[in-house]
Order: C-alpha cells, then sequence, then structure tokens
C-alpha cells in the first residue's frame, strides 16, 4: 500500500518535467503509475473478498502514539480501485482534453498529487492521519478548480470549495480528536461503538464528524460549492465529482457506521438530509440548460440517496450503498468525460444547440448510451440492480421507509430525465446547431467512458462477479454486524419492482414533459428567489467588510506602534499569568552560577550595546551599536560554558553587520532614528522597561521551578552511549531533535530563497556577471587587503570543515560550520567580486541549498528502510571509526545553511554592483 502511494507521489513530481519534453504523451507514461497501483490492488482482492485485511504500519511521531497505519478491508479496496482505476483513465484522458494548454504538466502534477491524498484518505486507519490527507484532498482539488485561474469564475468557485470544506474540516479535526479519546483508540478499527454510544460526548462527537462529511460530499446547505466547481477543467468534474473527493465524505460515513451508526439520532439526520440533498439536486438538475450542470446537480443527488442508504443500517440498504457506489461511479464518470468529449468536438454544451451527435460521434455515442442507461437504472445494468435494492433497503424500514421511498422514486425519475437530456437530447434526433463541425474525438478521449460505460453493463449482467468480489466484503466493512449479501437483476414481482416501474414511468413522462415542468418551476418564483449563492455571496462581502473595519484600525502604518502594542499586550498576558500563579514563583533562584568577570563583561557590553542603539541617531552607528550587544551576548555565552551558542552567536552577528550595512547603504541618507516628540520618547522608555522587568520576572520565575523529570540529565546520560557524540548539544540537533532540526534548516532555506526574491537576487543564479560583480567593493581596493583575505577566507573555510566534522564531539557542528564557510565566500565577495565567489564555490548557492535539505531529508529514510521511526541514527564502524545517519544529516545543515546564506548575500551584492 505505501508503494502504491509513494509510486503515484513520484509520478506527481516528474509530471511538469515529462510533460515539458512530451507534451501530450506524457500522459501515457504518467497513467502507469495509477494503473501500477490498480494492479496491486486487484492483487489483493482474493484475500479481502475472503474476510482478510492487509495491514501496513509506519511510525511517524512514535512520542504520540501517531502512526502511518494502512488498513486494506473491503471498503477501502473498493474506494482503492475506484480511484486508481478511474484516475488511470482520468490521466489519459487529461492529456488529450489538454493537448494544447502550456501548464498541461503542472495539471498532471496536481492530479496525482490529488490522486495520492484520496488514495491515502480511503487506506489510513489512523484518525490523524487520515485528517492530514483529508485536508490535502481539500488543498489539491482547490489547485484543480482554480487550475484556469484568469478566470474569476475558476478563481470564485475554488475559494468556496476551499472554505467551505476546510471549515467542514476544522469540525471535523475537533470531533475526531473527541473521537479518539472516548472510543478508546486512534484507529478506527480500534474504536469501540459501545463505548461511544453510551458516552456523553456521544452527539458532540455525532455533529462535528456530521459537519465534515456533510461539507465533503456536498450534502444541504454545503451543496452549493459542488455545481460551481464545474468551471474547473472537465477532467477535474469526471475525477474529483464522481468517484473520490464529493465520495470522501459518504466514505468516511461508511467508515464510522459501525462505530457511531445505529442510533436513532444518527439514522434520522442522514435520512433526513439525504432526502432533502437528493430531492434539492434533482429539481436544479433539471432547470439546468448546460449538460455539465446537469451532471454536477445529479451528482448532488446521488449524494443524498448515499446518504440516505447508510442512514437505513439495513440490509438491502447497505447492500444498495455499496452497489450504488460503483455503478455512479463508472456511469458518471463516463458522462463527464463523453460531455468533454463534446464540448472539445463542437465547441458548447448547452443542450438547446445539440442533436443528432451520433452520426458524428457514434464511439463516444455509444459510450453514452450505455452510461446513460445505468444511470437510468435500466437493466441489465448495474444501476439497476442498485436501484431495486435501494427500494428494497428504505421499504424495510416501515411507515418511514415508504415515506423516504417516495422521495426516492421522485429523484430517480428526474435522474432517468437528466440522463434523457444527456443521450436522447444530445446524441439523437434533428442535428443540433454547433459552433464548430463535429467529429469523433482520439482515443483517449473515448476509451475512458467505453470502458466504464461497458463495465456498468458486465458487472450488471454478471453482478456474481461484483457480488463475489467487492460488494460482499464492502458491505461487511460498512455494517455492525455479518449481513447476507445477494445480488440480483431478478427478484420476483415485490413492491421494490413496483416501485421502479413507477419511476420508470415518471421519469419518461418527465422527459417528454421536460419544456412545461420547467415552465411550472420557474413559476415558483419564491423559492428560487432563496439563493445559496446569493446567501453565500452576501456572506462573505459582510465578512470582509468587518475585516476591511479592523484592519483600518489597526492597520496604520506605524511600525513603533505595532510593536508598542505587540510588546505590551505580550507584557499584560505575562502579567496576568504571574499574579494568576503562587508566590512561590517569585522566590530568588536557589542555585545559582559564581560570579564569573568575562560573563560580567559581556552582560555590559550587551547592556551598553542596546542603550546606545536607543540613542544614536545614524542608521550605520546604529547597526554597529547592535552588533556590539550581540558581541557581548557571545561573551555571556562563552563565559556561561556554551561555546557552539557562542560561536553560533558570533558568526550571525557578523553576517547580519553585512547584510545590514549592504542594505542599509542603498537607503536615503537620515540622522534621525525615534521620534522627536519628547512625549512619545518617554512613552516608548516607559514599554521598553516594561517588556523588560516582565520578562525578568518571567526568566525568574522560570529558573526557580522544578522540572517535572530531568531531561537534562537524560541527554547527558545517552549522548555518548545512545547518539554516539560527546557534544550534547549537537547530538540532540541531529539525532534526539532531529525532526524540529529538519523544520529549522527547511524554514532557513524558504526564508533564504524570499529574502533573495525580495531583494532581486533571486534570479542571479547563471544570469550574466554584471560590470561590478567582476571587481569586487571599492572598499576592499587596499592590494594589502586583498592579499591577505584569501589565505584568511581559505582558513576559514578549513575551519568551518573542521567545525562539521569534530561537531559531534566537541564544539562545533553543521550549523555554526555553514555559518563559518558562508563568511569565507562572502570575504571573497566582498574583496574580488561575486563571479570569483562563484568560480570558487562550483557550485550555485541554490543548488547548496536544495542538496542540503535532499542530504539531511535522506538522512533521515534510512531509518525507514531498517523498520525504525524517521531519522533515527544508524551508525556502522568501518575501522572502529564511526559513522552514522546523524553525521549525514549535519552534512545536510551545514550546505543548507551555507547555500541559503550565500544565495540571499550574493544576489545583494550583485544588485549593489
Amino acid at each position: 500500500m505505501l508503494a502504491s502511494i509513494g509510486l503515484i507521489a513520484v509520478a506527481m513530481l516528474v509530471a511538469v518535467p515529462l510533460a515539458s519534453r512530451l507534451g501530450q504523451r506524457a500522459g501515457w507514461l504518467l497513467a502507469l503509475a495509477p494503473l501500477a497501483a490498480f494492479i496491486h490492488f486487484l492483487t489483493q482482492m482474493p484475500t479481502v473478498a475472503g474476510g482478510g485485511v492487509v495491514t501496513s504500519t509506519l511510525a511517524w511521531v512514535p512520542a504520540l502514539g501517531v502512526e502511518l497505519a494502512f488498513r486494506l478491508d473491503g471498503l477501502s479496496l473498493l474506494f482503492a480501485l475506484l480511484i486508481t482505476g478511474i484516475g488511470t483513465l482520468i490521466v489519459l484522458y487529461a492529456g488529450a482534453y489538454l493537448s494544447e494548454h502550456r501548464h498541461l504538466g503542472r495539471f498532471h502534477a496536481y492530479l496525482l498529487g490529488f490522486m495520492t491524498a484520496m488514495l491515502g484518505l480511503v487506506l489510513a486507519d489512523d484518525l490523524i492521519a487520515m485528517f492530514v490527507f483529508w485536508e490535502l484532498t481539500s488543498v489539491s482539488s482547490f489547485l484543480l478548480i482554480a487550475f484556469q485561474h484568469d478566470k474569476a469564475e475558476s478563481r470564485r468557485a475554488a475559494l468556496q470549495a476551499l472554505l467551505i470544506t476546510g471549515g467542514g474540516g476544522l469540525a471535523l479535526l475537533a470531533g475526531l480528536i473527541l473521537l479518539g479519546n472516548v472510543g478508546g483508540s486512534w484507529q478506527f478499527s480500534g474504536l469501540s461503538g459501545e463505548a461511544i454510544a453510551e458516552h456523553a460526548l456521544y452527539p458532540a462527537i455525532l455533529t462535528l464528524v456530521l459537519l465534515g462529511a456533510f461539507t465533503k460530499s456536498a450534502q444541504l446547505p454545503f451543496h452549493l460549492w459542488l455545481p460551481n466547481a464545474m468551471a474547473a477543467p472537465t477532467p477535474v468534474s469526471a475525477y474529483l465529482h464522481s468517484a473520490t473527493m464529493v465520495k470522501a465524505g459518504v466514505y468516511l460515513l461508511a467508515r464510522l457506521n459501525p462505530a457511531l451508526g445505529g442510533s436513532t439520532s444518527w439514522s434520522t439526520v442522514l435520512i433526513t438530509v439525504g432526502a432533502a440533498t437528493a430531492l434539492v439536486g434533482a429539481v436544479l438538475a433539471i432547470r439546468q440548460t448546460d449538460l455539465k450542470r446537469v451532471l454536477a446537480y445529479t451528482t448532488v443527488t446521488v449524494l443524498g440517496q448515499l446518504t440516505m442508504l447508510l442512514g437505513t443500517n439495513t440490509h438491502y440498504g447497505l447492500q444498495a450503498f455499496a452497489i450504488y457506489l460503483v455503478a455512479h461511479a463508472f456511469y458518471k464518470a463516463a458522462l463527464f468525460m463523453a460531455v468533454g468529449a463534446v464540448d472539445h468536438a463542437t465547441g458548447t454544451r448547452q443542450i438547446a444547440l445539440l442533436g443528432g451527435l451520433m452520426r458524428h460521434m457514434p464511439l463516444t455515442g455509444f459510450a453514452v448510451a450505455l452510461a446513460a442507461f445505468s444511470n437510468a437504472g435500466l437493466p441489465p445494468f448495474f444501476g439497476f440492480i442498485a436501484k431495486e435494492f435501494k427500494y428494497a433497503g428504505l421499504i424495510e424500514l416501515g411507515l418511514a421507509g415508504w415515506i423516504t421511498t417516495a422521495v426516492m422514486i421522485l429523484t430517480n425519475a428526474l435522474l432517468l430525465t437528466a440522463a434523457g437530456l444527456v443521450f436522447v437530447r444530445a446524441f439523437l434526433g434533428r442535428e443540433g446547431r454547433y459552433p464548430h463541425p463535429p467529429h469523433e474525438v482520439s482515443l483517449p478521449m473515448w476509451i475512458g467512458p467505453m470502458l466504464l460505460a461497458v463495465g456498468g453493463f458486465v458487472f450488471g449482467a454478471f453482478n456474481n462477479l461484483a457480488e463475489l468480489w467487492l460488494i460482499d466484503a464492502a458491505v461487511q466493512a460498512v455494517s455492525r454486524a455479518t449481513v447476507p449479501v445477494d445480488l440480483y437483476l431478478w427478484g420476483g414481482f415485490t413492491p421494490a419492482l413496483l416501485a421502479s416501474l413507477l419511476t420508470v414511468a415518471l421519469g419518461v413522462f418527465f422527459y417528454l414533459q421536460r419544456t412545461r415542468l420547467r415552465r411550472r418551476l420557474s413559476l415558483w418564483r419564491v423559492l428560487w428567489r432563496v439563493s445559496g449563492d446569493r446567501i453565500w455571496d452576501r456572506l462573505l462581502k459582510r465578512v470582509f467588510a468587518f475585516a476591511t473595519r479592523v484592519a483600518d484600525r489597526f492597520q496604520h502604518g506605524s511600525l513603533r506602534q505595532h510593536i508598542s502594542a505587540l510588546v505590551l499586550a505580550i507584557a499584560g498576558f505575562a502579567l496576568i499569568g504571574l499574579f494568576a500563579s503562587t508566590g512561590e514563583g517569585f522566590v530568588w533562584p536557589q542555585h545559582t552560577s559564581p560570579v564569573n568577570l568575562a560573563a560580567l563583561l559581556g552582560c555590559a557590553l550587551a547592556v551598553a550595546g542596546a542603550a546606545a542603539a536607543a540613542v544614536t541617531p545614524g542608521r550605520v552607528a546604529l547597526v554597529a551599536t547592535l552588533g556590539a550587544s550581540g558581541l557581548g551576548m557571545a561573551m555571556f555565552f562563552l563565559a556561561a560554558r556554551a561555546p557552539d551558542v557562542a560561536i553560533t552567536q558570533l558568526m550571525v552577528e557578523t553576517l547580519t553587520v553585512i547584510f545590514l550595512a549592504l542594505v542599509l547603504r542603498r537607503l536615503p541618507p537620515t540622522r534621525l532614528v525615534g521620534s522627536r516628540k519628547p512625549a512619545a520618547k518617554r512613552f516608548h522608555a516607559v514599554v521598553a522597561i516594561v517588556i523588560g522587568a516582565v520578562v525578568t520576572a518571567m526568566m525568574l520565575m522560570t529558573v526557580s521551578q522544578p522540572l517535572p523529570g530531568d531531561i537534562a540529565r537524560w541527554y547527558l546520560d545517552n549522548s555518548l552511549p545512545g547518539g554516539r557524540g560527546a557534544n550534547v548539544v549537537n547530538v540532540i540537533l541531529v539525532d534526539f531533535r532531529a525532526l524540529d532540526t529538519l523544520g529549522e534548516i527547511l524554514v532557513v532555506g524558504l526564508a533564504g530563497l524570499a529574502a533573495a526574491g525580495l531583494l532581486a537576487g533571486a534570479g542571479r543564479d547563471g544570469a550574466a556577471p554584471t560590470p561590478g560583480a567582476s571587481e569586487g567593493s571599492a572598499d576592499f581596493g587596499s592590494v594589502l587587503l586583498r592579499q591577505g583575505i584569501l589565505p584568511l577566507s581559505a582558513l576559514l573555510a578549513l575551519v568551518s570543515l573542521m567545525l562539521l566534522w569534530r561537531g559531534h564531539n566537541l564544539p562545533g557542528g553543521g550549523f555554526i560550520g555553514g555559518l563559518v564557510a558562508a563568511s569565507a565566500a562572502v570575504l571573497v565577495a566582498l574583496a574580488f567580486g561575486t563571479t570569483r565567489a562563484r568560480a570558487l564555490l562550483r557550485v550555485s548557492p541554490l543548488a547548496l541549498l536544495a542538496g542540503g535539505l535532499g542530504i539531511a531529508a535522506c538522512a533521515g529514510l534510512v531509518g525507514l528502510f531498517h523498520g525504525e521511526p524517521f531519522l533515527t541514527g544508524n551508525w556502522i564502524f568501518p575501522g572502529e571509526l564511526p559513522l552514522g545517519t546523524p553525521l549525514l544529516f549535519d552534512v545536510g545543515v551545514f550546505l543548507t545553511v551555507l547555500g541559503a546564506v550565500l544565495h540571499m548575500l550574493l544576489g545583494l551584492l550583485e544588485r549593489e554592483a
């Protein structure tokens, strides 16, 4: 399972370069990834169909008990096959549909990224891991819907979908946290339904989970984002809105049915909301004139019906749920792709302009015919079996079931009418008024609809295959008890059959009277005045207006006022915490270090530098005084026996002074720093004194309190035997807390890239050097100075490598070494120009940055290959010399810091030139 997810993720990463080289042919290669995953899941069918379960676990955050636990049972296998199988056809289809689009590679990457997230969602057994994939589907679907971002319609639809599903995701997260605590397990397979049902938090859990599921699966009143998402290219609609994203909420409901289902509230809410959604979707579908929007609203209807079926919790209802899930995925994906082909071939999707397409597009028309028959629920298609079981499942509920059956009959009849609009109106009858002469589409565009439509026929005619390999296992995974599964085309004269006959009759009648029906529906003006889109726009407008008022009040443009407000707020909350604590927190620490002359000098220099910065008028002098303050802090750290921190502080101060000097040189000269008004100066002094006093009190309180446990002693005792290093600080950074360090160097890299971009230096790598870039700074014109810089830079480079190598046992490490190496390169650039510095590096700073992050990540993967958590240290001892992945990780830190600093500073120097 992990290999399948990883393979599709790799295909996502190579999609852009592959498409730039091969164009639309890249789709054939990229489709191999989901195809391989599909074949893998097919090989698991005998195990799952026999009642077995396939599991795979990977430790993620062991300290919190969070792991990437994947579980393949009947339900997840059904979804995985739909995601990868239909996904393969969509990738091929997209290559032909968007063959002329200049961002085809980007579209493939978005599509495969979404496929990865969706596959992880349905396979994840861990609650938190599932939620991560859940949110990834929202983000990737936002990118897909907004793919044509030059259109306002696409941007609006993408934002709407993201806000609605993202808001539901927040509710779902809260619900999952409560569910994990109450259910006795953080895995779906370990949840206790009895413990949850009897707990006082059951109503809260149910409400939060249903909010998340309903927003994702477009249930009333959150349904409006789905039809608007039709602004996306047709491959997106065919994939996201038939078998994947909109089914994610339904999947979650099915997955949690054994744990949350069975209660009256569960059944009542699901049946009521599902029935209302189905009815609204069906009525709105008939009013549409665009084929794609007709299919969108029928999808809303089907999602409502699936929700109703889960709410029944009857034998027939759960079987109907699994059958209808497959049938709908088959015919709806086929119809969406076919409508896209019609639009591609004729230039329109308007029903009034279409007709007689069967003569021009026979292959597409044949696929549409089969899919429409399954959509209409006609025998012997799989959709007919689904319809029979739907009625049987609802009728089992008694009187309430007959009422919901009436809703189901009406909505199914309208679905049949919609199927007639898609096939009969568009492909049969007289010739349409096409904007372009119609023609049959290429193989990648008709093969997908054809295979899916034929699949709906095969699964219906030979339903024992679907029952044996798919439906039975899926139903058992969804149900709370064993359910006998028996699919059939003919079950005799039953109430369900009568309901089916009534559905067909009503559907044919509605189709023949469609013009009059639309006219009658249009007379209900009171209903159409209530528009979800209009309510959404007004709500969003009011939210933005409120945000504007708040921003106008606080965003006044004065940095000093912002800092003063922030500092006072911090001080206020800190004082509340101090006064709320016991008086014991204000005692003087019992254990203090002895008075040290070097530490006192360092403190004095730091305070003097800070005081001078408060009154110094010039910018350059301000930088110098702040640098002196930082140097005093370095002296203090050194005196406090923290050489690693002291060296880091010294190198950061050095590079900061260089950076600020280069930036400030380009600003207009000024001699004023601070406000001229005496009242403002007194206010700023008060703010400074308050925050200083509060921070001092907080520090005294913190160091005087005993810490639970003795983490410092643990690090000291385990640094050498567990981390193979005597330098505890470095062992913590590259071994015990390596995940934190990985995040930090990622931030360093991103900050370097962002700063270089802001300073207009990001594009210098590989660009033609400017004249000044080859000469160096005029301030370094002295021959003696230049000749001395070369050996000094070489010495600094050697020192940086020494610090890197010895850092695991003596003061040093990758971060410090990277800063020292950057200082050496910057000295060369200042004296001889950036061209000389880049030539000595031989590798661009961007490549160093990317390589460093890659090496650090690869060091963590070694542990995974050994079945251990990510970034676990692994060691070898050639000739009794300890070499391990923490050292490799430190090399990655070294290169990342070096690349980020040089990318920023060399770009700035080139701009100065």
